[in-house]
């Protein structure tokens, strides 16, 4: 356990509760008017899909490091409330990004915050010498008293090289157009705000690591030709105009 004070006993009794049950990747737990997450390692069904995903073990030992890192950094990180061998307990800490931007309950001023909010964390983490790994839009909540937080460190890397940190804005930057499918006005929002607060020198980086790969730009529009539904190929071009721009 890692919060100062020990669990409530409503709490402490629906975590036991759920830890008995059948093992879920990530639960969700209400308890007394407040939300919770219940994190285990994931359950693979056969080889092919462990090869694809990796060990699960290992990498709930990544996200549990990471939430660690980031709480002695004092960057925006959900708090562990509690842990064990093979499970995490965390606050919530709000919807995802890309939940509220496809929420119609979300006004436009709120997904423009929860954008702006989100790039300025990215930028935050990545001038602390980090780098989250896979920054997409469903890995940054937001909620409108307390900004935007990064969620699921199953990739984060505690020594980031320049390298890592121009992948990461990329990679966040390539979700929010994949999702919107097309550039528009909350794309803007989000890239010049990770702009004006990235470390020196990583926006010219961005636009160095697209342009390298302007020989795909031709396969890529053919690939739309013959699968028009291809938002992330379709996603790449964009992002890739957009930093030229």
């Amino acid at each position: 356990m890692t919060d100062d004070s020990p669990l409530s006993p409503a709490l402490a009794q629906a975590l036991n509760a759920a830890l008995a049950s059948t093992p879920s990747r990530i639960l969700p737990l209400s308890v007394e008017g407040r939300h919770y997450w219940l994190k285990r390692p994931e359950v693979h069904r056969n080889l092919i899909r462990r090869l694809q995903k990796g060990d699960p073990a290992r990498a709930l030992a990544a996200d549990r490091a990471g939430l660690t890192r980031m709480a002695a950094l004092g960057l925006p990180a959900p708090r562990v409330l509690a842990e064990g061998p093979e499970y995490v307990l965390t606050e919530d800490v709000g919807p995802p990004v890309a939940t509220l931007l496809r929420d119609p309950g979300t006004t436009e001023a709120e997904r423009h915050a929860a954008l702006r909010d989100a790039a300025r964390a990215l930028a935050r983490l990545h001038h602390s010498g980090l780098a989250h790994g896979r920054p997409k839009i469903r890995d940054i909540c937001w909620r409108q008293d307390r900004g935007a937080t990064l969620i699921d460190f199953e990739l984060f890397n505690p020594v980031a090289d320049r390298t890592a940190v121009v992948r990461d804005a990329v990679l966040f930057l390539h979700s929010i157009l994949q999702l919107q499918r097309e550039r528009d006005a909350f794309f803007d929002t989000a890239a010049q705000a990770y702009r004006d607060a990235a470390p020196e020198g990583v926006w010219e980086k961005m636009q160095r690591r697209v342009d390298r790969v302007r020989w795909i730009a031709p396969l890529a529009r053919l690939v739309l030709w013959l699968q028009p539904k291809a938002h992330e190929v379709r996603a790449a071009l964009q992002l890739r105009r957009a930093l030229r721009d």
